[in-house]
């Protein structure tokens, strides 16, 4: 891979967004009840306006960084707090992808295998990816994205028979309730991952079509996070999906063909585990990047956040219940600084007349392993 370009950009969103709000929709649907499908529509509207109009400004900022637009939109030192609320929620984000795939995991398919023996096998394989740089990056979500996509389409079939649409009704039975805005605002906040790929950006050389691409990559996440919330509903009920913490995982052993062959649990371990790893490398990328570009650089920093990030999902893919009331905190926390402040600074700095306009230096970095 000689060069990154707004196609590979396309397969990061598709990397960040899809697999946590596949993974525990009962925390939206606890609030928001059998209409969380209409909430989660709302939150895939909004999420693609968002996206949309960040990249507008990219453009037309001739795509400087993330780290230099925030400079330019509110100065230097409150731009750089800002850009640390961002580090901050990135790094929870790593903290969010191995601590549920560990729990998930333990808790579903193997439950005498302690959480840390998969932080084990998940967090140093994805450091080493991450060093391989951008390539080995690349080459890895794209077999993952499309492996995953492809699981996901199979289960959909699969698990058809099982779906009962009328669970769905009636339709804002108790009209719109604060549950179901505050379940709305939780898939949006989760739905801030995209902005995920904000310091890749300023990576990329054919940027021609960057908007049209991203855009497509958008509305395929949408259809299956639509698709996904609205099936787990109707197969469970609203009531009896409340009580789980990993639906899909449910849902999947419910397959039966043949009256012996039962295989989904072997598509949805592909999407748990590759979908969170995926989600995990380009976070960990898209951390360092920036950590980079505000001249924040340690020696051995991914080594040191490597290891805060096992003690802190150690801590928490022990405990199922704490886990979830840390998505609950993660959800909202996403929603300000991976979307509303994003979304104020880049506002106020097309208020301002796109100060510091200018290209950014040429890119000589693509194919360099990260050294951290």
């Amino acid at each position: 891979m000689d060069k990154f370009t707004s196609k590979h950009l396309g397969f990061v969103i598709v990397g960040v967004t899809v697999i946590s709000l596949k993974s525990y929709p009962s925390l939206f649907t606890r609030n928001g009840g059998r209409d969380t499908w209409i909430a989660m529509g709302v939150g895939c509207i909004l999420a693609l306006f968002y996206l949309l109009f960040m990249l507008h400004i990219f453009k037309k900022s001739n795509y400087l960084s993330l780290a230099d637009l925030y400079s330019a939109a509110v100065g230097k030192w409150l731009g750089r707090f800002f850009l640390l609320l961002f580090l901050g929620t990135l790094f929870l984000t790593i903290v969010e992808s191995a601590s549920v795939e560990a729990n998930s995991m333990h808790t579903n398919m193997l439950l005498g295998t302690p959480p840390w023996m998969f932080l084990l096998f998940f967090i140093p394989p994805a450091l080493y990816t991450v060093k391989k740089g951008i390539a080995s990056i690349m080459t890895i979500t794209l077999i993952s994205m499309v492996l995953v996509s492809l699981s996901g389409m199979n289960l959909a079939i699969l698990t058809a028979p099982y779906k009962h649409y009328d669970y769905l009704l009636p339709i804002l039975e108790k009209g719109i309730t604060k549950g179901l805005i505050l379940s709305m605002l939780q898939i949006l906040g989760v739905y801030g991952s995209v902005s995920i790929i904000f310091p890749y950006i300023s990576d990329i050389k054919d940027r021609k079509k960057i908007i049209k691409y991203q855009m497509i990559a958008m509305i395929f996440v949408i259809q299956m996070e639509f698709v996904a919330l609205a099936g787990v509903i109707a197969t469970f009920n609203i009531d009896f999906l409340n009580t789980m913490s990993y639906p899909k995982l449910l849902q999947t052993q419910l397959i039966s063909e043949f009256e012996f062959l039962e295989f989904g649990e072997l598509f949805v371990m592909l999407q748990m585990v590759g979908g969170w790893f995926v989600k995990y490398v380009l976070t960990f990328t898209a951390l360092i990047k920036l950590l980079e570009s505000m001249k924040l650089e340690v020696k051995h920093l991914s080594y040191y956040i490597s290891g805060l990030c096992f003690i802190c999902a150690y801590y928490l893919s022990d405990n199922l219940f704490l886990l979830f009331k840390f998505l609950n905190y993660y959800s909202y926390i996403s929603l300000v600084n991976f979307i509303i402040i994003p979304f104020l600074i880049f506002l106020l700095y097309a208020l301002r007349g796109f100060p510091n306009a200018a290209p950014p230096p040429p890119i000589t970095h693509h194919s360099k392993k990260l050294t951290n």
